[in-house]
């Protein structure tokens, strides 16, 4: 699948094009002052070859700065996975048309040579440049008077880098062409939108991740053997724990009494099964041994048709005694959208997240409407079958779906649905949703 996809932000593109016309001017006056050419003048050639060089120093520090703030120094992270692939796709793949060994992504923007490459010049080819430069500036090339037999071994590094980098220009700009069209890399560097080739399974994770994230749910995912693989900072904070490390690799029974740990024994091993466990009130252990309590459902977690461990959502419901009372308040101040449909497709109920998320003011705009309110028309039929299934018994989760909001403006939400029971009859549907409204975009 393609995807029209914002990869490139605005101070990537900034400095992008403002380090390519630094290079290309360094070169320029850079070779002048070789006595390749004449065009400026060699003096006029030495001050603005030093200006520039001023410039490009600068623009290195926002550059790390903007790296590391944004995480985006993670790109340049080097593996070998798919790196044979690669290479033999620029050598005789990329001639007969065979597929691309890897997916451009915003969050894998390079290919492993790419990843390579662009790290042997940010920590080798610049680097030594800017200081082989610097010494030819200040140390060197004193009051202006060129001195050739203290400077021949800097100058000849310094050309050399200045070689290595024509070199790199020249084969990027040839890769550029390469793209879905010639001009699509240049002008995803532009515009910042470029089409990419997108797993959907990969994106669809990505989207539950920073869903996940963003919830005042607390998330937890164990392996097979109990052990604690992940948690998010609302887990975190029902717990009392200040990061991640304090409990992954940890077993679930750190997390309660003794007289209630065997009461979580049987849901994991019922999960493991491949049961589901759906709104149950429990008593859990902080770190501090205060305890708390909460609603907790629970998934077994499936790869390659095997179920290799349990996930779930837990609602904090400390201080409420009833059952109905705790599930209304767990509901009601969730951040996740609820809704409960009637098996008519009726809405009977829904929580103030879902009414934020679809831009109503109050329930009176939704309880009694049809749920074919909150779609446009060519997405409507895909909710008529997830409601079609979920009224046969079947439990829907984790679906991505757009909604139609109450000022036409559309949004995307995971979409999770159950079937109500009433004396083994299936009365309505419930549910929530999770906002992913312009993540990975």
């Amino acid at each position: 699948m393609q995807k029209q996809t914002y990869i490139y932000r605005s101070f990537e593109r900034f400095w992008h094009w403002s380090q390519a016309l630094l290079i290309f001017f360094l070169m320029l006056t850079g070779f002048e002052v070789h006595s390749s050419f004449e065009l400026l003048g060699f003096e006029n050639a030495i001050k603005w070859h030093n200006i520039a060089g001023w410039a490009f120093l600068i623009l290195i520090i926002f550059a790390i700065f903007w790296h590391f703030v944004t995480g985006e120094w993670k790109q340049y992270i080097p593996t070998i996975k798919f790196l044979k692939e690669q290479i033999q796709f620029y050598i005789s793949g990329i001639f007969k048309g065979a597929p691309h060994p890897t997916n451009k992504t915003r969050y894998n923007k390079l290919n492993p040579l790419q990843r390579l490459t662009y790290l042997g010049l940010k920590l080798l080819v610049i680097p030594v440049q800017v200081i082989t430069g610097f010494i030819y500036m200040y140390f060197l090339y004193p009051d202006n008077q060129l001195n050739i037999g203290d400077i021949e071994g800097i100058a000849l590094i310094h050309t050399a880098g200045a070689f290595a980098l024509i070199i790199f220009v020249i084969v990027h700009v040839y890769l550029t062409t390469t793209g879905h069209s010639v001009t699509a890399s240049i002008s995803a560097m532009i515009t910042g939108w470029e089409v990419v080739d997108v797993d959907e399974k990969e994106e669809r994770l990505k989207h539950m991740q920073e869903a996940v994230e963003k919830s005042a749910a607390g998330y937890y995912q164990l392996d097979k053997t109990g052990i604690f693989v992940d948690v998010n900072e609302a887990w975190m904070e029902m717990y009392g724990y200040k990061n991640r490390d304090e409990i992954i690799g940890k077993h679930y029974s750190l997390t309660r009494d003794e007289k209630h740990v065997k009461e979580l024994e049987v849901f994991v091993t019922k999960v493991l099964s491949g049961e589901k466990i759906i709104g149950k009130p429990v008593v859990r252990k902080g770190k501090d041994g205060v305890t708390g309590k909460h609603i907790l459902s629970a998934n077994p977690v499936i790869e390659d048709d095997e179920i290799i461990g349990v996930e779930g959502f837990i609602l904090d419901i400390t201080g409420f005694d009833d059952n109905a009372q705790q599930m209304y308040h767990a509901v009601k101040n969730s951040s996740a959208g609820y809704y409960r449909l009637n098996n008519q497709g009726y809405f009977v109920d829904v929580n103030p997240s879902w009414l934020d998320m679809y831009k109503l003011d109050t329930k009176d705009e939704v309880i009694g409407r049809h749920f074919s309110l909150c779609r446009e028309t060519k997405d409507l039929e895909e909710l008529q079958d997830i409601v079609n299934q979920v009224m046969t018994g079947k439990i829907i989760s984790n679906r991505i779906v757009t909604r139609k909001c109450k000022d036409d403006s559309v949004g995307k939400h995971i979409l999770s649905a159950n079937p109500i029971y009433e004396n083994d009859q299936i009365i309505g549907i419930e549910g929530f949703i999770l906002d992913i409204t312009g993540l990975n975009e």
